[in-house]
């Protein structure tokens, strides 16, 4: 059962029912709800699937929230964001447009729109340049804050069924699923670098496993591209040099349908699945924190895992697990938190419905 990464939600129904620039440290905190609480600046972010929605919530105050409606056209499917200074953009899934958001007013500012096709992938260039994927007919589109028409015009094609995007060196690295029409995999993943100035392809790389999906940038600069495979068999984790795009090498046994690739500060990677948790794997010293056996979830009453479909961190370590929800059984969706020196979940937080996404940050 193969998709590319907008269909996460409608799989993980069936089963259970992003690289944006952070804020500039020296820039004043933000006035009103974004700016936080008194004790704590940070806000989380997150993309309701089911919802159509983003939700903000207050890491001091997790319950004093706001919500930012996406749409109600039934076509509307949000995955995934991107984050730079105040502004987030949304790709919208089926709805083949991205939404830019002001955080600060929470409010949608503007929509762009491809002329047909699915949007799922982004990220900022810049603070006013934006980059999209579109799976469905394989290209990379590119608009600009300011841009007079809403028409997403400028394309460049890449391998087939981009799913994310990430800024590294002044390239867009372009993750690609590399599916066919019927989502089966014409070969192992493959990742695109291309000039974001004149949208031109540099280089590919190919990956070392099936139907990749997401990636991260570490703190010691390599790509780490996410290999979800067939969500029958363990996946697999492939690191590339962005800067020659050469395969340093191919990790196997990253669980059972990983969708989501999260690495703090410190090299820790949170790999997510909505089959089993999230695992914790070291990228300096290539061994698990927490594996298969053991992974970061919330525990269900007979003791298997509730799944997780993306994690990441707050300033103090905590980490903050995305669990999309379930109907069988009935399990209502969280924004699971658990402690950094002791790996305990502390907290659940009511954050929308089908979280899918995350980031937290000090705006």
């Amino acid at each position: 059962m193969l998709r590319y990464r907008s269909t996460r939600v409608a799989v993980a129904g069936a089963i259970l029912l992003a690289l944006g620039c952070g804020s500039d440290a020296t820039s004043p905190i933000a006035p009103g709800f974004l700016g936080g609480t008194s004790n704590d600046h940070q806000v989380g972010v997150v993309i309701n699937s089911i919802g159509k929605s983003v939700t903000l919530f207050q890491v001091g105050n997790p319950t004093n929230q706001q919500h930012i409606a996406l749409g109600t056209s039934s076509t509307i499917s949000p995955t995934g964001l991107a984050v730079r200074g105040r502004r987030a953009i949304v790709p919208l899934g089926d709805a083949a447009s991205v939404a830019l958001i002001n955080l600060e007013t929470a409010t949608i500012q503007r929509y762009f729109t491809f002329a047909s096709g699915n949007a799922t992938g982004s990220a900022f260039v810049d603070d006013t340049t934006i980059l999209a994927a579109n799976p469905l007919t394989g290209v990379v589109g590119k608009m600009t804050v300011g841009q007079a028409a809403d028409a997403i015009s400028t394309t460049v094609t890449v391998a087939p069924s981009p799913t994310a995007i990430f800024m590294a060196g002044g390239r867009a690295l372009v993750v690609s699923s590399n599916l066919d029409a019927n989502y089966v995999p014409i070969g192992n993943g493959i990742v695109t670098a291309i000039d974001p100035k004149t949208m031109q392809v540099l280089a590919t790389a190919t990956m070392g496993g099936t139907n990749s999906t997401d990636a991260a940038v570490g703190p010691d600069g390599f790509l780490y591209v996410l290999n979800t495979g067939d969500y029958i068999h363990e996946g697999s984790l492939t690191i590339i040099n962005p800067a020659t795009m050469a395969v340093v090498s191919t990790v196997p046994n990253m669980g059972v349908g990983p969708g989501a690739l999260y690495i703090d500060g410190s090299g820790l990677a949170y790999i997510s699945s909505f089959f089993g948790g999230t695992l914790i794997w070291n990228t300096a010293t290539r061994t698990f924190v927490r594996g298969e056996n053991n992974p970061l979830c919330a525990k269900l009453a007979g003791g298997g895992c509730r799944g997780a479909f993306a994690a990441t961190t707050a300033a103090n370590g905590d980490i903050y697990q995305a669990f999309f929800g379930s109907t069988a059984p009935s399990l209502p969706p969280y924004i699971f938190v658990y402690k950094a020196s002791t790996l305990a979940l502390s907290d659940s937080i009511s954050a929308g419905s089908g979280p899918a996404a995350l980031v937290i940050r000090t705006f």
